[in-house]
């Protein structure tokens, strides 16, 4: 398994004259800017509603229709800076010499750890001296092309071999930094984590990412993410408000614990606070 650093620019100028591979051929990067002409992020670009999911991807308009409600919602935003910032004094804490790896995961599924995990990278990712990564542990090529169309990643830089498999990660190139990374193969997400090698892989992403985010599938309905756990530095549990009950939360527990890994937080997610709680129990809420 080994990297493939960028190309250096002797290198460079025999690339050029070939065609690079793009998740979306001819669309352009642009840089973001608000009306003042001042550049803003990819989070904000996802938070100010500039999102616009094309026919074709019907199917996908739920999961970025709640991304975008997700992220424009200063409460939410909030509580999302309180996670980024508990990833980022992590590093600050262990004094690692490499990066760390942050999975997310649900108990049964739909409870949001996909918005979360994209959520999570863009925001790490307004360090832009920060190198920052996102895969996505269920190989969801459909919603990693619209992402793709999307936030304008066009360029692909680095490339990761673990085995026959290849993952290339792509980015926009006015955010260099963040970077999205997908199977180049046709491997099932199960067949990708039980290789033997995921510890190598896994080691390669701290070495060139300061932060890598991994959306993992659930566990109490896919048992691909017990081979992951043990190798993750963080892993947080994401559970539904109203409907992920104790016990499953109970089972996820036990499950990680039995594969080796450690639990460091439950996100509890899509709780909604009636009218009446801006006057009373308002902490209880918020």
């Amino acid at each position: 398994m080994a990297w493939k650093k960028n190309p250096t620019e002797d290198e460079m100028s025999t690339q050029d004259d070939e065609p690079q591979e793009a998740p979306s051929p001819g669309v352009p990067a642009p840089l973001y800017r608000d009306w003042r002409g001042e550049g803003f992020t990819l989070l904000d670009y996802v938070a100010n509603g500039n999102v616009t999911v094309p026919r074709e991807y019907k199917s996908q308009k739920p999961f970025f229709r709640f991304l975008r409600k997700a992220s424009s919602d200063p409460a939410f935003v909030a509580e999302l800076k309180r996670l980024r910032d508990a990833v980022i004094l992590t590093t600050v804490r262990e004094k690692s010499p490499g990066g760390i790896t942050i999975g997310l995961c649900g108990a049964d599924g739909s409870e949001g750890a996909s918005t979360l995990a994209i959520l999570l990278a863009l925001s790490l990712g307004e360090c832009v001296h920060r190198r920052v990564a996102l895969l996505d542990g269920r190989f969801n090529v459909q919603r990693f092309q619209l992402l793709a169309d999307i936030l304008g990643l066009s360029r692909n830089s680095v490339s990761i071999h673990k085995g026959s498999n290849e993952v290339v990660g792509y980015y926009n190139e006015a955010h260099p930094n963040v970077y999205f990374l997908r199977n180049a193969g046709a491997e099932r997400s199960s067949h990708f984590f039980a290789d033997k090698r995921l510890g190598i892989f896994l080691t390669d992403l701290r070495q060139n990412f300061d932060f890598t985010v991994l959306d993992l599938p659930p566990i109490l309905q896919d048992t691909t993410s017990l081979f992951v756990v043990p190798h993750l530095d963080r892993l947080y549990l994401v559970n539904e408000a109203g409907k992920t009950s104790l016990s499953k939360v109970a089972k996820c527990v036990q499950s990680v614990r039995q594969a080796g890994g450690q639990l460091n937080g439950v996100i509890l997610n899509k709780q909604r606070a009636p009218l009446w709680s801006k006057v009373f129990w308002r902490d209880f809420f918020y």
